[in-house]
């Protein structure tokens, strides 16, 4: 994959990221509870805002991370003033980093449409993290989770790492 390639499939992957995150920010959580006509409580809706922008500002910082670590490597892969192992780890390093990110996004999006709209989730070469809001986990949403993660990443259970954030 040529150098531009793996730049414009970066940017790519992060404006897809922050759609995500705009969507399952706009979305209501169906484990959270209701009052018996079916709406959203006013202290159940505060919380789920609280959660809501939570999840949308970590979202959001990580994507501006990666955006701006990715920007560098690009700058040190097209620098022929550095040596070329150098250049190739860089480009080495910005499609790892480009491969994590649109996997953190799938994890996300996958896990949106199996009822968590509220996660996150980190992943490197060795784990995957996945933050999910809004629900008390049970043993079945857990093992739903974590196989979400295994399946995107290939990464064995075992090495994914879920927390609850209420």
């Amino acid at each position: 994959m040529k150098r531009s390639q793996v730049v414009r499939f970066a940017a790519f992957v992060t404006v897809l990221a922050v759609l995500l995150g705009y969507v399952v920010y706009h979305r209501v959580n169906p484990g959270m509870a209701v009052s018996a006509n079916n709406t959203v409580t006013a202290k159940t809706r505060q919380h789920l805002t609280k959660l809501e922008n939570y999840f949308t500002n970590f979202r959001m910082n990580r994507d501006q991370l990666m955006s701006k670590e990715i920007a560098t490597l690009k700058a040190l892969t097209g620098n022929s003033q550095i040596s070329k192992t150098a250049r190739d780890q860089a480009a080495h390093t910005m499609v790892d980093d480009t491969r994590e990110l649109k996997q953190e996004a799938q994890i996300e999006g996958l896990l949106a449409g199996r009822g968590f709209p509220l996660s996150a989730a980190t992943v490197t070469s060795r784990e995957v993290v996945v933050m999910v809001g809004g629900v008390e986990l049970d043993s079945r949403q857990i093992a739903k989770i974590a196989d979400t993660a295994t399946v995107v990443t290939g990464l064995p259970p075992e090495n994914v790492v879920i927390l609850p954030k209420s």
